[in-house]
């Protein structure tokens, strides 16, 4: 039979993350965990050596209360500052432990959420000030941010989006916008509210993806003093953005449980806050932005149908760079007078070597990986020059290398199969190949090329002899 000794007891909760603090009906401490000393400031010793009743200290206030009361005390804030000299907030809770209908003792339990507390505190001030700064911005009336015309680009394909937002402009519909990171998903969503009937009303944007999961809730709808411990009374997104427009980026990241709320919303258009129990009427246009495939987050059960169905109403697919034709070297122009600008240099463009570079990289990053790599290379040149490889992002020149060599292996292959080389003289022309790069990178020795290879010595001097190196 395993017995469990008080030392055990004392072990096992040295190790919780809560702290814990156990005291008998004559006030001797039963169990005080490292935990409980940093965050309530004392000594573990002190504790565990004296009385609670001799001490008579503030803290214990609560433990008296329960052992002679016999009822628990729940979820109470404590504020205060501990071992370490740092502000902490615990969520303490108190219970008596009972034998044969008498209370033999209590328990106390703390646990820290000093962390979680100032960051709800921070999200839900930040929104709020975001509200009212939304608010005074709109008294003029005058429209901000991007418009549609702000959108650089000639070609077919972003003119037909242009095109679409213009008249998802024209409508009070829900829009989804989606396509990869950095292709102005955003720039789309400002200008469709810039350009509507709604340019007067407020404009809020978030992304969801910012906001931890366990905050969201509180952000968009906002909370109801008393609803919860510590709860107080903050309106939500929702709430900010009556009679305007609510962008959310990410919103692919919601919860699913979150995103079957939304849904309510915006068939609705009315919520409750967390801990309220008055419905809240809103005349709110949401404009969702997503950087993955909604249908192929249908399929991994990331984003609801039903949700996707009434969010895209009106639905934009915005392009990447690279299947935009022409518009690479308008933006390339267009980002080197904002950046020579910001950077108060003249500079005489590009050279020939970056302009080749520029046209054929594949730009995964697309407009803002565009803009960030011009944006250094204005940095790094030296004023009246023009911009060369050497300015440019050192991962942009490994990158670009890496797929110069892929096409030029491509075509290598090409042209080999055109001229009808076999199979195995291919594969000894390239084994030959590599093999001497290898010796060459070693200064020809044997044993570090064998290693690099993964051969034997003897296998690599074999080769080499047969290939004549």
């Amino acid at each position: 039979m395993i017995m469990i000794t008080d030392s055990t007891i004392n072990k096992l909760t040295s190790i919780l993350k809560d702290g814990i603090y156990i005291v008998d009906e004559r006030g001797n401490t039963v169990v005080y965990n490292r935990k409980m000393s940093v965050i309530e400031n004392r000594s573990l010793q002190d504790i565990q050596s004296t009385n609670l009743f001799e001490r008579n200290d503030p803290k214990d206030e609560d433990i008296v209360s329960v052992l002679n009361s016999a009822t628990p005390l729940v979820n109470k804030i404590y504020s205060g500052i501990n071992k370490f000299g740092n502000k902490v907030i615990a969520n303490n809770s108190i219970w008596p432990i009972s034998q044969n209908s008498e209370v033999i003792g209590v328990i106390k339990v703390a646990v820290d959420v000093t962390e979680i507390r100032e960051l709800h505190e921070k999200i839900l001030g930040i929104s709020k000030d975001i509200g009212i700064l939304t608010k005074k911005s709109n008294i003029s009336g005058e429209k901000r941010g991007y418009l549609l015309s702000d959108i650089i680009g000639e070609s077919d394909i972003i003119k037909n989006v242009k095109k679409k937002a213009k008249l998802a402009s024209e409508s009070n519909a829900n829009v989804l916008i989606y396509g990869a990171s950095g292709t102005g998903k955003e720039l789309f969503a400002q200008s469709i509210h810039n350009e509507s009937k709604r340019y007067r009303k407020p404009l809020i944007m978030e992304n969801c993806a910012a906001i931890p999961e366990n905050l969201l809730e509180s952000v968009l709808f906002g909370t109801v003093k008393g609803g919860f411990t510590g709860a107080i009374d903050r309106i939500g997104l929702f709430e900010m953005a009556n009679g305007g427009t609510l962008i959310l980026d990410e919103i692919n990241s919601l919860p699913i449980g979150l995103q079957a709320k939304l849904l309510r919303v915006l068939q609705e258009g009315s919520f409750r806050p967390i801990g309220g129990t008055d419905v809240v009427d809103v005349d709110v246009r949401v404009i969702g932005i997503m950087n993955e495939n909604p249908e192929q987050l249908i399929y991994e059960k990331k984003l609801r149908e039903d949700l996707f169905y009434r969010l895209s109403v009106i639905d934009i697919y915005v392009p990447l760079l690279k299947e935009r034709d022409t518009d690479v070297q308008l933006l390339m122009k267009y980002f080197l007078e904002k950046h020579s600008e910001n950077n108060q240099k003249n500079l005489n463009g590009f050279s020939e070597e970056v302009l080749k570079a520029f046209d054929s990289y594949s730009w995964r990053g697309n407009v803002r990986e565009l803009s960030n790599v011009i944006e250094c290379g204005v940095s790094m040149a030296k004023n009246n020059s023009v911009i060369e490889m050497k300015d440019l992002p050192f991962y942009f020149i490994k990158y670009y290398s890496r797929e110069q060599e892929k096409i030029m292996s491509e075509n290598e292959i090409e042209n080999a199969l055109a001229s009808g080389v076999t199979l195995q003289k291919y594969i000894a022309c390239v084994e030959q190949e590599v093999i001497w790069r290898a010796f060459e990178m070693n200064n020809c020795n044997i044993s570090k090329t064998a290693e690099l290879l993964g051969v034997t010595r003897q296998t690599l001097q074999h080769k080499l002899k047969k290939l004549k190196i």
